[in-house]
């Protein structure tokens, strides 16, 4: 089990990531480009680009530049630095996804990209289950997506 609750293992990871993508999943270039490719589609059939979106676990913000209006939330603040140094029109926010900082149902969609797997395989189900919770009090929808899996959960 990784400590992904603890803002340093987020700070060596992206220190240590030989690639970018690494720094959230460590695989091959052919494979990344697949998921990136698989998710970008999902996220363009499913959420409209004019819907107010929330990108919950956005790591490095590499979705921002999707919908115009997006804010991305991560737990650690290294990648929200990195966010907002790569994406410099982007709003980002460091945010526990167990209490975040918005009023009830004030995005449209929100949607975390390998956190539900991530979260229930390192912390446990019960601790999906109040993210997942949170997500839902301040979304309308929400859209599941998974690395190793195509399959995609709407909520």
């Amino acid at each position: 089990m990784k400590p992904v609750n603890d803002i340093a293992f987020w700070k060596e990871r992206i220190r240590t990531a030989k690639k970018e993508h690494y720094s959230v999943y460590v695989c091959g270039n052919e494979t990344w480009a697949e998921i990136t490719k698989r998710h970008l589609s999902q996220l363009l059939e499913i959420i409209p680009g004019d819907a107010n979106v929330l990108d919950a676990g956005c790591g490095y913000g590499r979705w921002s530049n999707l919908f115009e209006n997006y804010t991305g939330v991560d737990f650690s603040p290294d990648f929200i630095e990195k966010a907002r140094k790569d994406f410099p029109n982007g709003s980002f926010l460091q945010a526990d996804l167990k209490k975040l900082p918005f009023a009830d149902k004030v995005f449209d969609w929100s949607f975390c990209v390998s956190i539900k797997k991530m979260i229930v395989d390192n912390l446990g189900e019960q601790e999906w289950k109040e993210m997942e919770k949170e997500l839902l009090r301040v979304s309308k929808k929400l859209l599941i997506l998974e690395y190793e899996y195509p399959e995609i959960e709407i909520i």
